[in-house]
């Protein structure tokens, strides 16, 4: 059977450096930068150009630092970013980056530390513009902080709405113990005041429940907010729970800017968060295994992770991990999850923070992540809010 002329062009294909050169050529939303074992400049490909506004002869032997905004070239995330890399394989972060006009981007960036064998020859760095995407996610964050101000508000006003009518019912009771012990209720008035008992009985029971609920949605953790640097307090964490990771033979490795990193938070809340996730790491890490613990800083939240190359967590467990009394298993000898990470969303949430996991399935590890917002927000008006 004779070929169809277009055969060869089906099955030809390319060498592995023409299919990257075609891919910078052709991948108009990514950034494609090479970096050598310094950090300096040494390839600006794909939509490097479009989205920095700079040429590649530009920034060819500069360090990468050009593009990263003063506030966090002074927090040292430059030099963060590539030893997270270089601990870890590859470090992500969303942040805000320059252009050479002097405009901010919301970039989403992965690096990679490239190494052949043992050596460490350099970086390479993907990066999309998210900028509008970082836009629609503040409106939603706005709509939500707006939400849960609406529900704190709520929940004040059933807290003294059953303060109230608590008060409002004590007297009712006591008049109908009064008329009983005194002897004062009459046939004809037994049925009525004991129909008067009851129904002070359950509005009882019905405004004990409302006050539960809205004690439950107000919180109950106390913050007594200080300013402290949290790198320090991280270094510290680690050197409390390193014995307990030296008994399974683990290494934890503690990453932290150079320059400090000042969070106005509950500087015992933001101990107890770190070391009930390190805890959790060392727990279902094997004997031998790595975990990590760094934090760094993105816009006006200080980031806190924790990852271990572990048991992992299956998808199904995802949703509910953080949920009291979650476990995966709770006939295996390791037990499961259970109040540790309910009290780490519990106080996270108190500092009007997020915490998240990420995991690849089961025997691939786990990543937690929390952010803290730097600042008290202005909003605070009573404890613990």
């Amino acid at each position: 059977m004779k070929a169809m002329p277009h055969d060869h062009a089906i099955h030809s294909s390319v060498t592995p450096e023409r299919a990257l050169e075609l891919l910078w050529q052709q991948a108009p939303d990514q950034a494609f930068v090479l970096l050598d074992a310094a950090g300096h400049i040494t390839g600006w490909r794909g939509a490097a150009e479009a989205m920095f506004g700079y040429a590649e002869e530009e920034v060819v032997g500069k360090p990468l630092d050009i593009i990263f905004v003063p506030e966090d070239l002074a927090l040292g995330l430059a030099e963060m970013e590539r030893a997270v890399a270089l601990a870890i394989g590859n470090s992500e972060d969303d942040r805000w980056h320059l252009r050479q006009d002097g405009q901010r981007i919301w970039v989403a960036g992965t690096l990679v530390a490239l190494r052949d064998g043992d050596r460490h020859v350099g970086f390479a760095k993907t990066m999309c513009d998210r900028t509008n995407l970082r836009a629609q996610m503040e409106t939603s964050m706005n709509r939500l902080d707006h939400a849960h101000k609406a529900l704190h508000g709520r929940d004040l006003f059933f807290g003294r709405l059953t303060h109230e009518v608590r008060n409002a019912l004590g007297p009712i009771r006591s008049v109908t113990e009064l008329l009983n012990r005194r002897g004062l209720v009459t046939p004809e008035l037994e049925m009525p005041l004991n129909v008067v008992k009851r129904q002070v009985a359950q509005m009882e029971r019905m405004m004990e429940d409302l006050a539960e609920v809205a004690r439950f949605g107000a919180g109950k953790l106390q913050l007594v907010k200080t300013a402290f640097d949290l790198t320090i307090d991280i270094r510290e964490i680690a050197e409390a729970v390193i014995p307990d990771a030296a008994s399974k033979l683990q290494v934890l490795e503690v990453l932290v800017p150079p320059a400090p990193v000042i969070l106005h938070a509950d500087k015992a809340r933001v101990h107890q968060i770190v070391f009930n996730l390190l805890h959790n790491a060392i727990k279902y890490t094997p004997r031998g295994g790595r975990i990590w613990l760094y934090c760094t800083v993105e816009i006006d939240q200080a980031v806190i992770k924790v990852s271990d190359n572990g048991i992992g967590i299956p998808p199904s467990l995802l949703p509910v991990i953080f949920e009291l009394f979650t476990q995966e298993n709770p006939h295996q000898s390791e037990g499961g999850f259970g109040v540790g990470l309910s009290l780490v969303k519990d106080l996270v949430d108190a500092h009007h923070g997020f915490v998240e996991v990420r995991s690849d399935g089961k025997d691939r590890g786990s990543e937690f992540t929390v952010r803290l917002p730097l600042r008290v927000p202005t909003t605070d008006s009573v404890p613990g809010s």
